[in-house]
């Protein structure tokens, strides 16, 4: 593969180990340092803990800082996954002030993955990671700003949303794990395709329903807890729409229950459930309005439009897939054999087959959100909401939901199920609070051990925690190319051909931005000189240029194209 996760046995055996040295040294220490920190804890702590804004934007705070800190390391990310360039595409058609763009000349050139080139040019994507990205690049000239943020704001709404169910205190500790964990060096950071936005929307929308069946709040508080309740929800729709529409499912029984369980007066209808429903209303046209401008049809969403176009493969288990689609390209032919390979399509048709790809998928899921050192906090902090504390129960049923419809998609990648990030911090904060109240040494040794594991082990750039970012097994190819032609006069065109002896269709060079008049360098793919000689008319003035790569290496030459 082209890249993967860095996460396997060496860590889990690396993180217990940390996990077990730290318990044994903080057994040996308490008993001098524990008096001490209680009683200069209202000098800091307590302060921090007076307000519940302070607390959430110090874990806000903490997660701007923490990576910035690390910018000498780790740097502002290259795109590499061929999702990236789709978002990096929507967020620079936003940023030109459009919400698709026309069709280049000689589209079928510049055909590559996630992307749509009719009846327009645009992403195939939801709307909302397009548009953070933009911010960035419009504010700040750098799309991966908005990452940067909008990681940062999620930790700080898993310390909101976790005040309203655990004392604050725990709710800072969960917030300030997230930091750890997805703010330094996951690749939810450090990528342009993490699942951070649908977190932020998960947490925002749980911590929102249990303030509202609160009914202590004020009218004003009422509203802009229902408006951040119904943003959240379309901040859902618009980033991971099935997996968010499964999660929010329970939120919107719970949300109802309480409603008629307060007789729903004429308050409530104007203060909550009329802000919720306009602002649903609202975001539901704004959709309907985007597909009408991306695909022309209200109802067709553009990743639909891009899998009735160039999917073959089913992506439910139900279904059967388009297989009257005939894959032209090899290139693109290519890219549907490995994804069949490496999803185990084939293994599909078997219970056991199935099981134990299902089996595979919780495994990389829980590795990744809950990994190895907060496996029995989590786990206590399961049973214990199970057994004892029925407000938590609610969020239980957000992970089972979630996790039920990934279970139902053939495909899984790890930030599929963030919309039920929270859920993982809430448990895991509930478990810890669980073993450090019951007063004894070795419980309270072990909660300790565990916040300090969570810290360090994710900081380990190399050999770091389960949550850590991807390694690239190629080059940056394109990165290579760029390099060589940046003090060439003029504008070019390079013409990618690859060795499909040794290619991985992941690791993809054709990627292109929202306006190909501008563009210095466009990427297109060769199709043989005697069709590759019709770019001559459509991008007179330019430069052609031959790639050829084995994903590893490349001979870039000049090409007499238009002689």
């Amino acid at each position: 593969m082209s890249y993967q996760p860095v996460n396997g046995p060496h860590l889990l055996a690396a993180e217990l180990t940390l996990l077990g040295a730290f318990w044994a040294f903080a057994l040996l220490i308490m008993p001098a340092v524990l008096p001490s920190f209680s009683s200069t804890r209202a000098r800091w702590l307590n302060w921090l803990l007076l307000d519940n804004q302070r607390s959430v934007l110090f874990v806000t705070l903490a997660a701007l800082m923490a990576r910035a800190l690390v910018l000498p390391i780790a740097g502002i990310p290259e795109p590499r996954i061929n999702d990236e360039y789709s978002y990096l595409l929507m967020a620079d058609t936003f940023a030109h002030g459009r919400l698709a763009n026309p069709t280049p000349p000689a589209w079928q050139h510049f055909e590559t993955f996630h992307v749509n080139m009719l009846p327009t040019y645009h992403s195939m994507y939801p709307v909302a990671q397009g548009l953070v990205l933009a911010l960035g690049q419009i504010l700040f000239h750098q799309a991966w700003i908005g990452v940067y943020l909008t990681t940062a704001l999620l930790c700080g709404a898993i310390c909101w949303a976790l005040q309203a169910l655990v004392p604050p205190v725990w709710a800072l500790i969960g917030g300030l794990m997230a930091v750890a964990r997805l703010a330094v060096f996951s690749y939810w950071m450090n990528s342009y395709w993490g699942g951070s936005l649908a977190a932020l929307g998960g947490a925002l929308a749980l911590g929102a329903v249990v303030r509202l069946s609160a009914r202590n709040h004020h009218r004003r508080r009422g509203t802009a807890l229902a408006c951040i309740f119904a943003f959240a929800l379309l901040v859902l729709a618009t980033s991971r729409p099935y997996e968010g529409f499964a999660f929010s499912l329970p939120l919107l029984g719970y949300f109802g229950y309480k409603m008629m369980q307060g007789a729903t007066s004429g308050v409530q209808l104007r203060t909550i459930l009329l802000p919720v429903i306009v602002i649903g209303a609202l975001g539901l046209v704004m959709m309907g309005f985007y597909n009408h401008q991306t695909t022309g049809n209200v109802l067709e969403m553009p990743y639909v439009l891009n899998h009735h176009t160039y999917w073959p493969l089913p992506f439910f288990l139900w279904e059967k897939g388009n297989s009257h689609l005939v894959m032209v390209d090899p290139v693109f032919d290519q890219f549907m054999k490995t994804t069949a390979q490496n999803y185990k399509l084939a293994e599909t048709n078997s219970v056991s087959g199935l099981a134990g790809i299902e089996i595979g998928r919780l495994s990389q899921n829980w590795m990744f959100y809950v990994g190895p050192v907060l496996t029995l906090p989590v786990l206590v902090g399961l049973l214990s909401s199970v057994f004892f504390k029925p407000r938590l129960r609610t969020a239980i049923w957000l992970a089972v939901f979630t996790a039920s419809a990934c279970a139902l998609c053939l495909y899984n990648l790890l930030h599929y199920a963030a919309p039920a990030t929270v859920v993982v911090y809430l448990l895991a904060a509930e478990g810890l609070r669980y073993l450090w109240e019951q007063r004894e040494r070795g419980h309270q040794a072990f909660v300790i051990a565990v916040c300090a594991t969570v810290v360090v082990a994710s900081l380990a750039k190399q050999t770091g925690s389960s949550a850590i970012n991807t390694v690239f097994a190629f080059p940056n190819v394109r990165t290579l190319i760029a390099q060589q032609l940046v003090n060439k006069p003029g504008d070019h065109l390079v013409l990618v051909s690859y060795d499909m002896q040794s290619h991985y269709p992941g690791n993809e060079l054709v990627h292109n931005g929202a306006s190909f008049a501008s563009e210095r360098i466009l990427w297109g793919r060769s199709k043989g000189k005697e069709i590759d000689v019709d770019l001559c008319k459509s991008y007179p003035g330019r430069t052609f240029w031959s790639a050829t790569t084995d994903d590893t290496n490349v001979i870039l030459s000049t090409l007499d194209l238009c002689k």
